[in-house]
């Protein structure tokens, strides 16, 4: 079989690997079933709630504002971009957050780290307000993982566990960060990411080639994008699409780019959704064992077949329509080969998978939202009893 089947050339080889629509229908009905449960608990928390991250974008902040029935504010001062104006950035982006949670006057922020000093704002606020107002407000640090594995960030360890113990709940990605926060005796949920509302389509980047993959890149730290250059030149047949932000990428990297790894810069959410769609399979790798990506949601919600880093903790959470390879150009090279081949197995696979996880997901998400409730009950009763 080619590296590069046509729509519906590639065959199932046995019986139980075909499309069974029956249980692929159950599945839909219990997550509908599920989603209208949640959407009963997010009315009763619209409008109490407020997501705040620190980033341009967050694919997880909007996601979770969503689903809390919240309001999402995203801050980043570009013209303050750069190492040295970091602490300059910080400031502003406080003072601004200090103001729109003067303005929201929410019960329950959620705030995403790292920054530490985003959530340090958050509890600070929520501390001075308890003093002040007969309406006191608590915190949940939607913690990723970076906080606990970046080299960047893990001299603020002991400030995360400051912030954890008093919050009212740590959310994380990562089984090995619950364990941490077991043992810092923080309460701590495991919630992975919900599946991402993305943009309407368009576009025609992606199109290019008859066998086409999209790198979800942001050109960090824990990409091994030496060796996606490798496994390119070894398919040259292949046309790889890398999303993000070249200047990011190393002047000494950048020279190595073989013609069939093409740099698509970052898109608007339209034009990106457009490369998802037009590509036939994802590909998101990472040096770092604890990470579940971003993009592996994205491939989810688009049913598209992905090549991911096999590390353990990603088997565990996606079990099905994935495509594992160790981050070295050949077993690279050969997990692209094995999902350009059998995608069409693999699409199917992804969709079960895709309900198998937000089910699982259900669970989670409704222990957070007791938890909620439970803390907004327990906040009108202390001001009836001043």
């Amino acid at each position: 079989m080619g590296i590069c089947p046509r729509q519906g050339q590639t065959r199932f080889q046995t019986q139980s690997d075909k499309p069974n629509l029956e249980k692929d229908s159950i599945y839909a009905l219990k997550i509908s079933i599920g989603m209208i449960q949640i959407r009963q608990k997010e009315q009763l928390m619209n409008g109490k709630v407020v997501v705040v991250a620190w980033a341009k974008h967050s694919r997880r902040a909007e996601t979770l504002a969503t689903e809390l029935g919240g309001r999402l504010s995203l801050q980043y001062e570009r013209r303050l971009k750069g190492l040295w104006l970091t602490p300059l950035r910080y400031i502003v982006q406080g003072w601004k957050t200090w103001h729109f949670l003067e303005q929201e006057s929410p019960e329950i922020i959620v705030i995403q780290a790292p920054p530490v000093f985003a959530a340090l704002t958050i509890a600070l606020w929520c501390k001075l307000r308890a003093k002040v107002s007969n309406k006191p407000a608590a915190y949940v640090v939607d913690c990723h993982s970076g906080s606990f594995y970046s080299r960047w960030w893990t001299w603020t360890i002991p400030i995360q566990r400051f912030l954890s113990q008093r919050a009212l709940v740590t959310l994380v990605a990562s089984e090995d960060a619950l364990d941490t926060l077991k043992r810092w005796r923080a309460r701590g949920i495991f919630l992975v990411d919900g599946l991402p509302e993305l943009s309407g389509a368009s576009g025609d980047i992606g199109t290019q080639g008859d066998a086409r993959i999209a790198v979800i890149s942001s050109f960090d730290y824990d990409e091994p994008l030496y060796e996606i250059f490798a496994a390119a030149r070894l398919l040259p047949r292949v046309a790889f699409y890398l999303s993000g932000d070249p200047q990011r990428l190393p002047p000494k990297l950048l020279k190595q780019k073989p013609e069939n790894a093409i740099l698509t810069g970052f898109l608007p959410e339209d034009l990106y959704s457009g490369l998802l769609q037009n590509v036939h399979g994802l590909m998101v790798l990472t040096t770092e064992p604890n990470i579940l990506n971003c993009g592996a949601y994205e491939a989810l919600a688009m049913a598209k077949p992905v090549v991911v880093s096999d590390w353990p903790q990603m088997r565990r959470c996606f079990t099905r329509g994935f495509i594992y390879v160790k981050n070295t150009p050949e077993a690279i090279a050969t997990g692209v080969k094995k999902m350009l081949a059998e995608r069409e197995t693999l699409t199917h696979e992804i969709i079960l998978m895709r309900s198998e996880l937000m089910m699982r997901r259900q669970s989670w998400f409704a222990e957070l939202i007791a938890l909620l409730e439970q803390r907004r009950t327990d906040g009108l009763a202390t001001i009836r009893n001043r």
